[in-house]
C-alpha cells in the first residue's frame, strides 16, 4: 500500500503544477453543466407571423316569406381570434400587410414565419345556417419543424373557440421527415468533429514523438508547415465528408436537393466546414502537451457546437444572454447553410454571409496557429 500511495504522491504533485490540464479539467464539466442548462432553460416565443383579418361583424337574418324567424348581430370572430395571437407570448403579429400574396413572399423571404389570413365574411359563414364552408389560410414555413409547432400551437389556442377550419400551405418542408431536418445538422456536427479530432490528436502525436518540433527548427517558414499539414488532413477530411454525405443519402435516404447542384453546393459547405475544423485543432494543439489535454479540449469545444449552433436546440429557443456565442460559431452558419440547401432548394451563393463568415474563420485560425505553434 505505500508503494500505491507514494505513485498517488507523485500524480498529484505532477498534476497539482500543470495549471492548463487543472484548468481544463475544472472548465470542461463546468461548461457541460451551464450549457446544457442554459440551452435547454429556453423556450421557443415571440416567433414573427403576419395576420391579414378581413373578417367583419356579421349580421344573420332567416325570413320565411315577408317574416323575419331569426336575426342576431354577431361580433366579429376574426377580431378574437387576432386579440388572442396578439397576447399570446408564442407569437408576435404583424397586421400591417393587407394583400396575402405579398405575405406569402415575406415568409418565403424568411422575414416571418407563417401568413395568416382570415377571410372576408368568416364570422357569417361560421355562424349562419345559410352560411358556407371556410377556412382560414395559413401559409407556414415549416423548415424548422420545433418553430412551426409552435406557431401552429398558438393559432389552434387562439382558434379554439370557433368552429371553423384551418387549411395550410408550406412555404418549405411540407413532406419534411425528421431525419431530413436533423440530417443537414448532423452531417455538418460530424464533418466538423471528426476533422477537429483527426488534426488535434495527430499534432499531438507528431509533438510528442519530436517530429513536429524537428520541423519548427529547420530554416523554413512555419506557414509551410501548417499548409503542408492542411493540405495532407484536408485530404482525410474529403474522404471523411464524403462517406458521411453517400452513407447519409444511399443509406438513410436524406435527400440533399433536387439536382446535381444542390449536391454539389451540400460538399462544398461540407467541406469549407471541415477546414474550420482542422484550423481550430492545429491553433489549439499549440495549447496542449499531451493528449490528455488534448481529450479535454474536446467537450470545450464539442459541447458549444452541438447545443449552440442549431443542431438540436432553434437559435431561437437560446436565450440571448449565451445566443452570441452561438453568432461566432461557424457550425452555426455551416448548418444553417446545410439545411437551407436540402430543405429550402436554394443554391450555394459564395458570397453570401454565412459562407463569407467561415472563411473569415477558417483565414484568422490559420493565422493564429502560424503565431501560436512553437517548439515547445
Amino acid at each position: 500500500m505505500r508503494f500505491a500511495y507514494l505513485i498517488a504522491i507523485r500524480l498529484w504533485k505532477q498534476l497539482s503544477r500543470d495549471r492548463r490540464t487543472l484548468g481544463l479539467a475544472t472548465v470542461a464539466p463546468l461548461l457541460f453543466v451551464v450549457l446544457f442548462g442554459v440551452a435547454f432553460g429556453g423556450e421557443i416565443d415571440h416567433v414573427p407571423v403576419i395576420v391579414i383579418n378581413q373578417d367583419s361583424d356579421a349580421e344573420i337574418v332567416i325570413k320565411f316569406g315577408i317574416i323575419t324567424i331569426f336575426e342576431e348581430n354577431v361580433s366579429a370572430i376574426g377580431n378574437s381570434i387576432v386579440t388572442a395571437l396578439d397576447l399570446s407570448l408564442k407569437v408576435d403579429i404583424n397586421q400591417d400587410y393587407t394583400d396575402f400574396e405579398t405575405a406569402k413572399e415575406e415568409v418565403v423571404n424568411k422575414r416571418y414565419r407563417c401568413a395568416i389570413l382570415i377571410p372576408e365574411n368568416f364570422t357569417y359563414n361560421m355562424v349562419s345556417p345559410l352560411g358556407d364552408n371556410i377556412s382560414i389560410s395559413l401559409y407556414l414555413d415549416n423548415s424548422d419543424p420545433q418553430i412551426a409547432g409552435v406557431v401552429l400551437q398558438a393559432i389552434s389556442d387562439a382558434f379554439q373557440d370557433s368552429a371553423g377550419s384551418i387549411t395550410v400551405e408550406y412555404a418549405y418542408g411540407d413532406d419534411l421527415r425528421t431525419i431530413d431536418f436533423f440530417g443537414p445538422a448532423i452531417i455538418a456536427f460530424g464533418v466538423f468533429f471528426f476533422a477537429f479530432i483527426l488534426v488535434i490528436m495527430n499534432l499531438i502525436g507528431e509533438r510528442k514523438t519530436g517530429t513536429l518540433p524537428l520541423l519548427l527548427q529547420c530554416p523554413f517558414d512555419k506557414g509551410q508547415i501548417i499548409l503542408g499539414y492542411l493540405f495532407a488532413f484536408s485530404l482525410l477530411s474529403a474522404i471523411q465528408t464524403t462517406v458521411i454525405i453517400l452513407f447519409s443519402s444511399l443509406f438513410f435516404g436524406i435527400t440533399f436537393g433536387t439536382s446535381l447542384a444542390h449536391y454539389i453546393s451540400i460538399y462544398i459547405t461540407a467541406i469549407v466546414l471541415g477546414w474550420t475544423g482542422l484550423v481550430l485543432a492545429i491553433f489549439l494543439s499549440s495549447f496542449a502537451r499531451s493528449e490528455f489535454q488534448a481529450v479535454q479540449f474536446i467537450p470545450t469545444i464539442i459541447l458549444p457546437v452541438i447545443l449552440l449552433s442549431g443542431i438540436i436546440i432553434p437559435l431561437d429557443q437560446i436565450p440571448e444572454v449565451i445566443r452570441w456565442v452561438a453568432y461566432l460559431l461557424p457550425t452555426t452558419y455551416g448548418v444553417s447553410l446545410l439545411r437551407a440547401i436540402s430543405i429550402e432548394g436554394v443554391l450555394l451563393n459564395i458570397f453570401s454571409f454565412e459562407f463569407l463568415f467561415q472563411i473569415f474563420f477558417f483565414v484568422v485560425f490559420l493565422l493564429g496557429s502560424r503565431i501560436s505553434l512553437r517548439e515547445t
